[in-house]
């Protein structure tokens, strides 16, 4: 891919020196105390050229924990552009010389910006999950990744979390307090990648993401006052009676009213439940979702951005479905008709907000669909897509 003079004049920059160090130095006794943040980053030490960082996708914190662990490198995070939807956080963004990059799309300008930053020196943060997954299990790595790396021809590293997802659960609304263990691995050298096909770098790809952050860790204890509460925002059928969006959670315990009563310990371990814990009954009702529906059909609102970038939440009305070849989206936005089809082998996942929101893009729009009446049911596509995806 050939880059333009005028391309090639556009510069990316680190991060903002004075207010990233400045962050780091404040941040890093203080979440070491109030989380017990465990660094070793001795696998990047004497490392001065460019580098790729490829993290573990566990929680909303990722980005602070990884610049924690990086410290005092500034690097270039990719983030999802779905952020720029927040006045506040595009400021930040331009200040700490963010690239972004539209989550499960070919994004050209995001590749392009990312070889600037190698041009430059820099070290590069991406998550090549693609989101964040509600439950804390791995995502699969998103295609394009192993012809990136290959591309960048860099020394790439593994940033390896554990104890994040327990910490700062998506679907939680309270972080907890136990442990958190994070180190950089080194995946591949610069030579190595002159020397490996697309073929290899992927399948090492695929094994090193391979994770399950609730069975890490097994001995820390996760102290928190109600460790359910937001739980039925991943899990919506009960083991005992089959119904779904019945289950109420709160004071850590996960009910019923047919009488099943399951609870959880602050050690992740569930009692009361046919499942030990929470990832198992998951992966249960995926099955059984998957196995009992064909296809999944809901009204939902859809939200999208305005001409100024900030989002309108009720910018249209439509009807979302998905079957085991197409998912469609059919209603008005912004007072227009709107028609969406996407084969699913181009739709890698759905990013979700817990309880809220799916979203997708359509020709490089962004639309955030919320499931209506009941938004919890937005995991259910989630869910059902990612099983597509296992076939």
């Amino acid at each position: 891919m050939k880059m333009s003079k005028k391309n090639k004049k556009k510069k990316i920059g680190r991060p903002f020196a004075p207010l990233y160090l400045a962050a780091c130095v404040v941040l890093r006794p203080i979440w070491k105390l109030k989380y017990n943040l465990k660094i070793d980053n001795s696998a990047m030490k004497g490392d001065k050229g460019p580098a790729l960082v490829l993290g573990q996708h566990l929680s909303n914190y990722d980005h602070i924990i990884t610049g924690l662990t990086l410290f005092p490198r500034r690097p270039n995070f990719v983030a999802s552009e779905h952020f720029l939807l927040k006045p506040a956080l595009r400021f930040v963004f331009r200040i700490m010389h963010v690239i972004t990059k539209k989550m499960f799309c070919a994004d050209v300008p995001a590749i392009l910006n990312m070889m600037r930053a190698k041009a430059e020196g820099n070290t590069i943060v991406l998550f090549p999950e693609g989101r964040l997954p509600a439950n804390g299990m791995s995502a699969p790595v998103t295609a394009g990744t192993a012809e990136l790396v290959k591309k960048l021809g860099i020394n790439v590293y593994l940033l390896r979390g554990e104890g994040t997802y327990k910490t700062f659960p998506k679907w939680g609304n309270k972080a907890r307090k136990g442990k958190i263990s994070i180190r950089t691995e080194r995946l591949f050298s610069a030579e190595e990648l002159k020397t490996l096909t697309v073929k290899e770098i992927g399948e090492k790809l695929d094994l090193a993401f391979v994770h399950d952050d609730e069975t890490s860790l097994p001995d820390v204890v996760y102290r928190s006052k109600d460790t359910t509460a937001g739980l039925d925002g991943i899990l919506w059928k009960c083991p005992e009676c089959g119904a779904e969006g019945t289950l109420v959670t709160g004071k850590s315990k996960i009910v019923c009213p047919c009488g099943m009563e399951a609870s959880l310990g602050e050690n992740w371990r569930l009692t009361g439940s046919r499942f030990a814990r929470v990832n198992e009954w998951y992966l249960w009702q995926r099955e059984e979702l998957w196995n009992g529906n064909e296809s999944l059909e809901t009204d939902c609102v859809i939200g999208t951005p305005d001409e100024k970038g900030n989002l309108i939440p009720d910018a249209g009305q439509g009807r979302m479905k998905i079957d085991k070849e197409t998912f469609t989206l059919t209603g008005t936005l912004l007072g227009e008709e709107l028609s969406v089809a996407m084969p699913l082998d181009k739709l890698g996942g759905f990013p979700v907000t817990v309880g809220q929101h799916v979203d997708i893009y359509d020709k490089n729009r962004l639309l955030y669909l919320y499931p209506t009446p009941d938004p919890r049911t937005s995991m259910r596509w989630v869910a059902w897509l990612d099983r597509y995806h296992t076939v």
